[in-house]
């Protein structure tokens, strides 16, 4: 999608995907409904996790309103990212309905249904810039260990903390098993050689609240990159770090621009906003500065 809304778009609509992990849950089924009444909004049900039958199903319904409400994970709410870039006059909102819910700490929403559809029909909203990934739009991109992991908990049907631990526990090995790259950030060399993760984002937040990239901000109009080379021990040591909320003993780097390419023959896999992308020997991420408004406690 592009250009402007039209003079006679609806005021506002509710994407409610129920695949997502806790859209199901008492709480959010409550967040919708109170949302619904406070900005008179149609309501819109999918049910699948298969990004392309999601991306087909919001197409055909999300033209012509001026507020669009997402209730979903973070990979539902990208897929609005991807269509609503670009449209003057289009506000979007999150109901954290997934299991990671990474954006919902960038927008500091609250937990309690009231709270939070009060806070979505305030409509507060902010640009927000975004991570290009070879034209996907997203908050943020992983390559490398996380996106097998996404790979994983998608494939063994995103059972929530069961599922996610259990494509934790399958993807240790690979962390032995590091991929030789080259990262280049606005065109220096930033790291070689062997690599555990790559993240690129425009927010500090993973999903469950992991502060896996401070430093990176939505409004700054730059990406911040953050390479975590490993091996095993030490990358232990930095997702221990996440869990408590400190600081990364490995920098971050401002950038516009980030190329990443495989040094030893093997495709790179890669997630944004949890949801697997490709797996491609080269990626290319850019920043989208201010590619959407979105509606959060500023």
């Amino acid at each position: 999608m592009a250009g402007d809304l039209p003079g006679a778009a609806r005021p506002a609509a509710i994407f409610l995907n129920r695949a997502a992990a806790s859209a199901g849950s008492r709480r959010v089924r409550r967040a919708v409904d109170l949302t619904r009444d406070a900005l008179d909004a149609d309501l819109h049900v999918a049910d699948t996790r298969q990004p392309d039958e999601l991306v087909g199903w919001m197409e055909e319904r999300i033209g012509g309103y001026r507020t669009v409400v997402v209730a979903g994970g973070d990979g539902t709410l990208a897929i609005a990212y991807n269509l609503a870039a670009g449209v003057q006059g289009l506000e979007l909102g999150y109901l954290p309905g997934g299991f990671g819910n990474a954006t919902a700490h960038l927008l500091r929403l609250p937990r309690d249904p009231v709270a939070l559809a009060a806070v979505v029909a305030r409509g507060e909203t902010r640009p927000v810039d975004l991570v290009d990934a070879n034209g996907r739009l997203a908050l943020f991109a992983g390559l490398g260990w996380d996106a097998l992991v996404a790979q994983r908990y998608a494939e063994g049907g995103a059972r929530r903390l069961v599922g996610w631990a259990g494509a934790v526990g399958r993807s240790l090995p690979d962390l032995l098993q590091r991929q030789a790259v080259e990262v280049m950030a606005d065109g220096e060399v930033i790291h070689a050689g062997p690599m555990e993760l790559l993240v690129v984002s425009t927010t500090p937040w993973y999903g469950r609240g992991l502060l896996v990239n401070p430093d990176a901000r939505p409004d700054r109009g730059r990406l911040t990159a953050r390479v975590y080379p490993g091996p095993l021990p030490r990358f232990a040591l930095e997702a221990a770090r996440w869990f408590a909320h400190r600081r990364p003993g490995v920098p971050g780097v401002s950038v516009d621009e980030v190329v990443v390419r495989a040094t030893d023959g093997q495709p790179l896999p890669v997630q944004a906003d949890g949801d697997v992308i490709g797996r491609r020997p080269e990626w290319r991420f850019v920043v989208r500065p201010a590619a959407v408004r979105l509606i959060g406690r500023w």
